[in-house]
């Protein structure tokens, strides 16, 4: 029980250091348009890429690829020295769209949500069925705890932004540790 209790809390922490880029854009979304058509398109993104990483990790179980499970772990890790590569050099393309649809907002989010669906992905995938389930709770936890912070945040995010997204720095860290912990805990350790 302790052992499922850490995991989720573990693909939580994944899930919320891989949004925080996506929180501080959803902070700018409030500005302009109307929170829920924000928060909306937040969380469809949201339960689009887990469902993704879930379909894409449950795939694998059926192919003869399991025993390469470990090396997805590289992507995270790319994804995180990319990160690394992008907080030295100040580069920042994230933009917001134009017209206000629910449908922009989530195209927005699905795009900043490559990091997420990489993190994911490889977790669920070294996982057991019922640690894949604990995964999911967790994020699950996670994306209500970010929704709830953006809807409550919304009247606030002049304020709250600029300090949520000094918070992103962290996100390459997670990913590198993800990363390392995916191609050191799977099939490649036998390798």
């Amino acid at each position: 029980m302790v052992e499922h209790i850490l995991f989720a809390i573990s693909a939580g922490i994944v899930t919320i250091s891989t949004n925080l880029d996506n929180l501080v854009m959803l902070f700018g979304l409030v500005m302009v348009m109307k929170t829920a058509r924000a928060v909306i398109g937040f969380a469809v993104a949201q339960v689009l890429i887990l469902s993704l990483s879930l379909a894409i990790a449950s795939g694998l179980d059926q192919t003869s690829f399991l025993h390469w499970v470990g090396y997805l772990g590289i992507v995270p890790l790319a994804l995180g020295l990319r990160g690394f590569w992008h907080q030295m050099s100040g580069k920042d393309d994230h933009k917001i769209p134009e017209r206000g649809a629910v449908t922009s907002v989530v195209v927005l989010f699905l795009s900043l949500s490559i990091d997420t669906l990489a993190a994911m992905t490889p977790l669920l995938a070294d996982s057991t069925p019922a640690f894949r389930a604990t995964a999911l709770i967790g994020a699950a936890f996670a994306l209500t705890g970010l929704i709830a912070l953006a809807s409550w945040g919304a009247p606030r995010a002049q304020n709250l932004g600029p300090r949520i997204a000094r918070l992103d720095r962290i996100a390459p860290y997670i990913m590198v540790s993800v990363g390392l912990y995916i191609l050191i805990n799977s099939p490649t350790d036998a390798m």
